[in-house]
């Protein structure tokens, strides 16, 4: 490699005392920085120049990797910028971010970028993109793009944008767009509201944990506390409220018993378990035969 010159990075100025601590600090092979030094180009997102030369104008590396270098301004900070180079220096990002965020129109560190000639666009138009950065308000986390956060999460891109737009849920978590205060009318999602089991007295933080831990569908139990009724021999209802007192019954969790044998089943699922006659068929046998049984409700 012949004799060591200490270089420095145009976008961070960090000084590295060879070319090898500039590729290693970067996770590159020596030779790409070095190419990238004589070349006035890019390695990594990153340009460099010798520690004992003079600081090259950032037109240089405009010219040799960008060709229409043009103006551009910080939407946030309505900073200007002579250039991509020079504003990625100034947020301390690879030059490829900046570029990136002005083809793309999206954040590079919570920052958008346009250029200076053009009309100013309204915040709308990168609040459209899929790329804004979102917040979930039951777990905290900031992902840095919608896309990320469908990622991560297993909502879909679409749903997370349209919960952030209207300040409502997806799949019952609320998001919100990251740079903006959290919305104080965010409505309420069912999903994301504690329910409780009447039959085990569980309650659960929500409609996703209780469909979990008890095997029955998410859309049941929502349909179950709602209307007061059963999923899988079950009640649910809203734990922050009272117990409701018109619980429709459920015939899979009432007791049933057999008139031929006297044997009492705790559930008309363990009656068919164990006679082999239809879980339909028990239910509708209070005055008829089901499985070559009568059949007759237990009152407690």
């Amino acid at each position: 490699m012949g004799r060591k010159r200490a270089i420095i990075c145009f976008e961070t100025e960090e000084r590295f005392e060879s070319v090898t601590d500039a590729a290693n600090a970067i996770g590159a092979a020596w030779p790409l920085v070095s190419s990238a030094l004589k070349r006035h180009g890019a390695c990594r997102g990153f340009h460099f120049y010798y520690a004992d030369e003079a600081e090259p104008d950032d037109s240089v590396f405009d010219r040799k990797v960008y060709k229409n270098s043009r103006p551009i301004i910080c939407l946030e900070t309505n900073e200007r910028f002579e250039s991509q180079a020079r504003a990625a220096k100034a947020v301390g990002v690879p030059r490829e971010a900046i570029y990136a965020a002005l083809r793309g129109h999206i954040a590079t560190k919570g920052l958008h970028f346009y250029y200076v000639d053009e009309p100013k666009p309204d915040e709308e138009f990168f609040r459209n993109r899929s790329w804004t950065r979102v917040r979930c308000k039951e777990t905290g986390v900031v992902y840095e793009s919608i896309a990320q956060a469908a990622r991560e999460t297993g909502v879909s891109e679409k749903n997370i944008q349209a919960a952030a737009k209207r300040h409502g849920t997806a799949k019952g978590l609320h998001f919100y767009y990251a740079d903006e205060p959290e919305p104080d009318d965010l409505l309420p999602s069912k999903r994301g509201i504690r329910v409780r089991c009447k039959e085990t007295g569980v309650v659960y933080e929500s409609i996703a944990q209780a469909a979990r831990e008890t095997g029955v569908s998410e859309k049941n139990i929502q349909a179950a506390a709602k209307r007061h009724g059963t999923a899988k021999g079950l009640h649910f209802y809203y734990a922050d409220e009272p117990e409701p007192d018109d619980l429709l019954p459920s015939k899979r969790g009432i007791r049933v018993r057999c008139v031929e044998t006297g044997v009492v089943y705790k559930t008309i699922t363990q009656a068919a378990k164990e006679t082999g006659a239809s879980q339909a068929g028990i239910r509708g046998a209070a005055s008829g035969m089901a499985g070559g049984y009568r059949w007759e409700y237990v009152d407690d």
